[in-house]
């Protein structure tokens, strides 16, 4: 599902609430593979980064847009994606040959708002930039800029079953008639996607149910995830196309959800 929507409003304006139910935003840029990276430059990466993030794991790779799992030419194994993780466990970076990602999770913190994770996301940038220009990796050519906001909405809040989801989504609509075969649902899945001003990318919404794993409490998860074509590595054109998926991120969360359930995560006055 596709829609055009108007241009942005002065970011002034944005949306802004005292408890919202994010809890994970990260940041991506993807690029073009060096040729000339090897593994055990991963393992000179980690020492930019490891008097904030000590902590190492491996991840299985994420595909290519086309589905294919990157692989090392000269023997035909995977390239490996690391997580370098802090010791608080809420924050963390994701490499791997073809894009890095600057992670915020919700742990026993509290969400610290934009300007803190896109202040990391550039730290980030500007670390691989001289790493890629120390071992000479070549230029960061980018292809695709990612903004994403995980939202969990445990049951209890605003919800109990799928019947309540017009109590939170604007547009979500179910009608019960007694002449339909087909009972309320038990579990919902849906999708949409717009198109950002200017052609700079998309915003794709993405909602289904999950269970929260430490406690196995139901859980609306709301995605709400940007992604465009990166102009370049340059830090105030890549800060330009953030700050507009972030806006739109806001915008569309609020647009989607309801006055009602607005008031349970405690919207700002004027905002």
């Amino acid at each position: 599902m596709t829609g055009k929507t108007t241009d942005s409003l002065p970011s002034s304006t944005l949306p802004s609430y005292r408890n919202p139910p994010v809890n994970e935003v990260f940041c991506g840029l993807r690029f073009d593979p060096p040729d000339k990276l090897r593994i055990p430059h991963i393992g000179y990466l980690w020492n930019k980064f490891r008097e904030d993030y000590p902590i190492i794991q491996h991840a299985p790779p994420i595909a290519s847009t086309k589905g294919e799992i990157l692989v090392d030419q000269a023997i035909g194994m995977p390239l490996p994606r690391v997580w370098f993780i802090n010791k608080s466990d809420d924050q963390l970076v994701q490499f791997q040959v073809d894009r890095f990602y600057f992670n915020w999770r919700r742990r026993k913190n509290d969400y610290p708002r934009y300007n803190h994770v896109i202040k990391n996301f550039e730290s980030v940038l500007d670390t691989i930039i001289e790493f890629f220009n120390e071992f000479d990796l070549g230029e960061l050519k980018t292809i695709e800029y990612e903004l994403s906001y995980i939202n969990h909405i445990p049951k209890g809040q605003g919800w109990d079953t799928p019947d309540d989801l017009p109590k939170i989504f604007s547009d979500f609509v179910w009608t019960q008639k007694r002449t339909r075969f087909l009972s309320n649902p038990e579990k919902i899945a849906w999708q949409a996607e717009f198109s950002l001003p200017e052609k700079k990318g998309h915003l794709i919404i993405d909602l289904k149910q999950a269970t929260r794993t430490e406690d196995k409490v139901p859980l609306l998860v709301l995605k709400l995830k940007t992604i465009g074509i990166g102009e370049s590595a340059n830090k105030e054109a890549v800060r330009k196309w953030f700050d507009l998926a972030r806006e739109w991120i806001v915008r569309g969360f609020t647009d989607l959800t309801t006055p009602e359930i607005h008031k349970i995560w405690e919207r700002e006055k004027n905002a």
